[in-house]
């Protein structure tokens, strides 16, 4: 199929006949980058956005591909993977040799990467169309833990994400808002915090408030965050700090968790003899002149003597009953 009315030629060219040009200027493709396209490729339908570029081979029907590389590379690996055939129709471009260099050239230096900001916020368009994180990640050959920190990127509000793209706000600083969803409040603690105390962290702990962290300790004293989860609490997951991995909202069941727990370790001594235990939140100061006590055995009386032989007795008949029957 050939359209004469352009003034470069549409051609289409089966994929077993494409070969890469020893012309282009492009001699390496990592393996992730044509993993990624073919993904891109077949979430599309096996469809390719962009035309292949290519001028005609050393060999009779067979085509050099001067610009498009990458994608070629993705369709013979769908090919090998069965997923398309060898002699997959591939829509081209054909211009002339002397023009391989130079096409070869533009193509892979003229291009403007997107804007961060753009990428992000194209991605909660996606989702907020319908689209399922595990969707978009396929579609774009992509993680799903990339495709939600692009979303929560995308999320924040546009006025900081306009200051991001006038790199008034760094990366680090955008990431640390994605821990609330409150617009107003965003803007509000940008514009509170100091420019000498500014950076994701004074962000994250403006933000957080009484959010309680998975690396608190009082989280640590219930069981983490799986415990709280557990007994309903709601938590928020921060997606740009794996270390802490997340936040614990409602600071009065944390509170409630650590009682409980407290009282349970207060009861087990109990249970060992303890006269007096004491639950509180923080050790008070009078407690630091008081002297340590330690448990020590105390010699039992003739009563209690004669007592605890008579049970000992006891049990050695009950045992040699219950053998005989």
């Amino acid at each position: 199929m050939t359209d004469t009315s352009a003034a470069t030629e549409t051609i289409t060219v089966a994929l077993n006949k494409l070969d890469r040009d020893p012309l282009n200027v492009r001699k390496t493709y990592t393996k992730e980058g044509i993993q990624e396209m073919a993904a891109t490729i077949r979430a599309d339908g096996y469809r390719i956005l962009q035309n292949l570029i290519v001028r005609k081979g050393d060999k009779r029907g067979r085509f050099y591909v001067i610009a498009g590389g990458r994608r070629l590379a993705a369709l013979d690996l769908l090919a090998d993977l069965g997923e398309i055939a060898k002699d997959f129709a591939v829509e081209c471009k054909e211009r002339s040799a002397e023009d391989a260099t130079e096409i070869s050239l533009i193509e892979n230096t003229q291009r403007e990467a997107m804007h961060p900001v753009d990428e992000y916020e194209a991605y909660r368009v996606l989702a907020e169309a319908g689209k399922s994180v595990e969707d978009i990640a396929a579609r774009f050959g992509t993680t799903e833990t990339m495709v939600r920190k692009r979303m929560a990127l995308g999320r924040v509000s546009p006025i900081l994400l306009d200051l991001h793209r006038q790199e008034e706000i760094s990366f680090q600083q955008l990431s640390a808002f994605t821990v609330s969803d409150d617009h107003e409040r965003q803007v509000e603690v940008w514009n509170s915090l100091p420019s000498w105390n500014c950076d994701h962290r004074a962000i994250r702990a403006a933000l957080q408030g009484e959010a309680v962290k998975a690396t608190d300790k009082r989280m640590k004293l219930i069981g983490g965050l799986d415990a709280y989860e557990a007994a309903g609490g709601a938590v928020k997951r921060d997606l740009f700090d794996e270390q802490n991995g997340g936040y614990a909202l409602d600071v009065a069941l944390v509170e409630k968790l650590v009682a409980d727990r407290l009282e349970a370790e207060a009861d087990a001594l109990r249970a060992e003899g303890w006269k007096w235990v004491e639950v509180v939140p923080v050790v008070p100061n009078e407690a630091h002149y008081m002297h340590r006590v330690y448990p020590s055995d105390i010699p039992l009386t003739d009563e209690e003597q004669a007592e605890e032989e008579r049970l000992e007795a006891e049990h050695d008949d009950l045992v040699g009953f219950c053998q005989v029957v």
